[in-house]
Formats: C-alpha cells, structure tokens, sequence
C-alpha cells in the first residue's frame, strides 16, 4: 500500500467540511451531480488515493507543498486539487474538457472557502494557456490518463510547460491485473460494438451514444458515400482508435493508395470518434515508459490498494485484498500511479 505520509492529516478536518456542503443544491447538471454523489458515498478512501498522489508527488519533487504550483488535469468536480489547495500547496488549477464539471468545481470551491488559481475548460493546450507566465511545477490526475487520445503529445506539452515538470496519474486501467482488465474490456467492447447510454452503471457518460464502430462507418459514409459495404466496414474497423480528423485522412490515403491503415492500438482499446477521448485504454507499462522516456521524463510505477475505510466484511476483505497485494504487487492492485520525473 503507498503511504500518504504527512497529507494523511488533512483528511478528516477536509472531508468534515465536505461532507457539510447540500450537494443536493448545487445548481450542476445531472452527470456531474450524479458522479460527485459517487465520490462522496466512499470519500474517505477517495481522500486516501489523493493523499497518496500528493504524497508521491513531494516525494519526487525538489520542493516543499508550500512552494509548489500544480494543476489537477482532467479534475471532474476538482476533489483532488481542492484537496491539493487544502493541504496547503502553493497554487492550484483545475482544468477539465467538461465545462459541467468546472463549473461545478467553481461551485465547491466556493463553498470550501478555497481560493483557487484558475479554472480552465479545455485540454493540454488550454492548460497551457492558462498558466503561461507561471511555473508550473507538477500535473496530476486520477482515472484520466487512460482517456487521453495522444499520451505522447500530452507529455510533450508538458515537457514544453516545464521540463523539470513532476507528474502523478492514478490508473484503474492496471495492466497486470487480469480480472480488472476483463472488466475494463467488457466496457471497451460494448462502446465499440454496442453503444452505452447513462442508464447502463452509475458513472456512465450524460448521454447515449451510438456503437463507435458505427460512427467511424457513418464519417467515412459521408465523406465517401459510394464506397463499398464490405470495403466501408473493413476500413471502418481499421480505423479502431481514432478521432474524426485521422479517420478522414486514413480513409483518403485508402482511397488513393489502396492499402488499408495499420492499427495503432491493441483490441479491444477504441475511442470516441468525435472526442477522441480512449475507454479505459489498456496500455503496457513499457509503453508507459518509452512515451515518457521519448520526452526527457523517467517513469516509476507504484501499486495502489483496496478500499479499507468501509465498515464490515468489506473492509476485512479488502484488508486481505491489500496483504495480497503486499505479496503480488502488481498482479493483484486495483490501480496504480505512474510517476513521471526529470530523468537524471
């Protein structure tokens, strides 16, 4: 299990005046009110993951939380940079593609009484913006990494913010641990082959959405709408992995060339078409670190753990799920946080 070390302490006084907050009356919308409600049912051990991410991120800085400025990238309803701000770190951002969720952060911080340093609607490049003429000192994120089209070019930008630039991102998407992974393809194939809608499990997206399969053939129908049937659907399953813009150009270089585009991720990861945002894309740890390593950056891999804060037979079994973990490492952990550092 990873310590949280001294961020431990801001736990109970930080969920006291959380827990105080009529979440109820938050003028949200319904995803965003609907996913805080979850983070809230089993905020302690919530807390805990954030007090481990804070805590690998001073143990691989230079500086003290008092002296440094992160942003909480892909931060929802921003639980772990307000926390971040509650623990005392010198500045905080929080920066989500979903201008619900900032808003929504807005709303929480106020009622925390935390002054943040900016909320910013948008991904990499927006953040960027956003903290131009500050140095920015750390990224951090929970269940977000996964979901990034282009982990490369994301970690080139943040390479281009600030080379010395410390970096912690909890994952789910742990691929050593095989009956999570089981889990996490079964999502990927029924947004892939199916669809989803927000009845489907608690944390679903606001609203349905078509087979992305689907989607592929009918952006490549439009643009190319004699094509084949047996041709659209080959081209379509081959440009698995996509966003809209390098669909088009894969199907153009087809047309002109003939040759069908080669798959850059294994079966079953796939993204949104029009987004491009990844369902919990499963990726290696070597892949991990050649991304990281191609942009100056060492990677350090850390297992995460089980749920102790419940009551019952939940905690006595996850308490045994932990020790396990002790014995398995990877094997057997529910996460895992990816340390990114200047490499020496």
């Amino acid at each position: 299990m990873q310590s949280a070390g001294s961020f431990q302490k801001f736990i109970v006084p930080f969920s006291q005046k959380l827990l105080a907050i009529d979440v109820a009356s938050l003028p949200t919308n319904n995803y965003s009110s609907r996913y805080l409600q979850h983070l809230l049912q089993e905020h302690l051990y919530y807390l805990h993951i954030y007090a481990s991410v804070l805590h690998l991120l001073q143990a691989h800085s230079k500086k003290p939380a008092s002296q440094i400025a992160l942003a909480d990238f892909g931060s929802g309803n921003g639980l772990l940079g307000l926390f971040a701000k509650f623990a005392g770190f010198k500045q905080v951002w929080l920066c989500d593609m979903d201008a619900a969720f900032v808003n929504s952060s807005r709303l929480l911080a106020t009622k925390l009484e935390l002054n943040m340093d900016g909320f910013v609607t948008g991904s990499i490049a927006e953040l960027e913006s956003a903290v131009s003429g500050h140095t920015l000192d750390a990224v951090i994120g929970t269940d977000v990494i996964e979901h990034i089209y282009s982990v490369p070019h994301f970690l080139q930008t943040m390479a281009h913010i600030n080379p010395e630039m410390v970096t912690v991102f909890t994952t789910a998407s742990n691929p050593h641990n095989y009956l999570k992974c089981r889990q996490l393809i079964k999502l990927q194939l029924q947004d892939e082959l199916q669809g989803s809608n927000p009845e489907d499990f608690d944390l679903a997206g606001p609203t349905a959405t078509p087979a992305f399969l689907q989607m592929r053939k009918e952006i490549i129908a439009d643009k190319f709408p004699a094509m084949e049937p047996t041709v659209l659907q080959q081209l379509a399953a081959s440009t698995r992995g996509m966003r809209a813009s390098d669909i088009l150009t894969a199907a153009e270089d087809f047309v002109r060339t003939g040759v069908m585009p080669s798959l850059t991720d294994k079966w079953p990861n796939t993204c949104h078409p029009l987004t491009g945002t990844f369902t919990e894309r499963i990726l290696s740890i070597k892949d991990y670190g050649n991304m990281f390593a191609a942009t100056g950056f060492q990677l350090k891999v850390y297992n995460g753990f089980y749920n102790v804060q419940a009551g019952g037979l939940k905690k006595n079994v996850n308490s045994f799920r932990n020790l396990f973990v002790k014995l398995t490492g990877k094997y057997a952990a529910p996460f895992i946080s990816l340390v990114g550092y200047k490499s020496a």
